[in-house]
């Protein structure tokens, strides 16, 4: 057993505990070899199923690999101006990309430093012309230039992205230059399907719309037993047990194997699942609940509290019926239902009945 709690609830972060689906892998793969035309990848699932972690492997990846510039961005910032500064910081880029030579002639009036020459003397750029003539689409494509020229690639990425004016102008900047043949340059992202979806909307964003989604599933039972073993000492059936128990949701394999590490050595599992549900309630579950519409909710709610699964009893349980179909595909995109087994629907999430019941079966 670790000395260390090696599990952890940092979003992004996974440790020694990491389980690697090898979603970053294949992402990596691509925007290395010379024979792939894919630049931008889209990292989407539920929210707490280890989006964040595959997304930190690339970054992580790619920034110590020799030929390329990687840039993290915030998705609630400017990402034009923050990009433009990080690449203006690279020592490759001089000062001739920040300044503009005019002639004397040209700023009377004005107040200028004299640099050189007197019939054809150059000046600096006023603040006054700064504005006028300052295009922050043409530094950005100049500087990408630049740092291809002196044989970089350059990725951008984006955690948990979202819908904003500056995000859908950084984007159709971004789109742009991916047209240009000599450029080269690439683009990764993780969000929850809607505010994926907040951007088809977008006309000047088809590359981004059709660009490939890595969607993250839940983790793999055995490794997950492997690990419970390892980390935790336990043994093969407890091992077995706790893995059962997650539903493979990457997020409640994180929060109950750090709360079975600090427990008392004579409790049980039973005796973690007050805690547990306390975190998982609060943390994951009223986040996944309040992003979903009145009608989607209701559907969720005769879903987790169904007796049978049977997709039939459950439509007739509704309130609409004839709404079912298109409910049923919404939260299939959003990655909350399972519909392998024909006929049937769930909710593969531990104790997502159990919060059902007790906080939202009376509305």
């Amino acid at each position: 057993m670790a000395s260390i709690n090696p599990f952890t609830r940092t979003p992004g972060v996974a440790g020694t505990a990491f389980i690697d689906m090898h979603y970053a892998d294949k992402i990596i793969e691509s925007f290395e070899s010379d024979l792939s035309s894919k630049y931008v990848y889209k990292i989407v699932g539920l929210r707490g199923s280890g989006k964040s972690v595959e997304y930190r492997k690339i970054i992580n990846a790619l920034t110590d690999r020799k030929g390329w510039l990687v840039y993290t961005l915030s998705s609630a910032g400017d990402p034009l101006s923050t990009l433009i500064a990080k690449l203006s910081k690279e020592p490759f880029i001089d000062d001739d990309i920040h300044s503009t030579a005019v002639s004397a002639a040209g700023s009377a009036g004005m107040d200028v430093a004299v640099l050189k020459g007197s019939a054809e003397i150059e000046v600096t750029r006023t603040a006054e012309r700064n504005k006028l003539y300052y295009s922050a689409e043409a530094e950005l494509s100049e500087m990408i230039q630049k740092a291809n020229d002196e044989g970089y690639k350059v990725l951008v990425g984006i955690d948990d992205i979202a819908k904003t004016t500056d995000m859908v102008k950084f984007l159709s900047i971004w789109g742009a230059m991916l047209l240009d043949d000599k450029k080269h340059i690439y683009f990764v992202c993780t969000g929850l399907a809607k505010n994926i979806e907040d951007f088809t909307d977008e006309p000047n964003l088809t590359f981004f719309k059709r660009s490939d989604p890595i969607e993250t599933g839940p983790l793999d039972k055995y490794e997950i037993a492997l690990m419970y073993r390892k980390l935790l000492g336990v043994g093969e059936e407890e091992s077995v047990k706790l893995a059962r128990f997650t539903c493979g949701y990457a997020y409640a394999y994180q929060v109950l194997g750090s709360l079975y590490y600090d427990k008392k050595k004579e409790d049980t599992l039973e005796d973690i699942i007050p805690e547990f549900d306390k975190i998982l309630f609060s943390d994951s579950y009223d986040l996944i609940w309040k992003s979903l519409t009145a009608a989607e909710q209701e559907l969720v709610r005769n879903i987790v509290l169904s007796d049978t699964g049977k997709a039939a009893d459950i439509k007739a349980s509704m309130s609409s019926p004839s709404g079912y179909d298109s409910l049923r595909q919404r939260l299939r995109n959003k990655h909350l239902l399972n519909t392998e087994e024909r006929g049937h629907v769930r909710v593969d999430l531990p104790r997502f009945r159990e919060y059902i019941r007790l906080w939202h079966s009376e509305e």
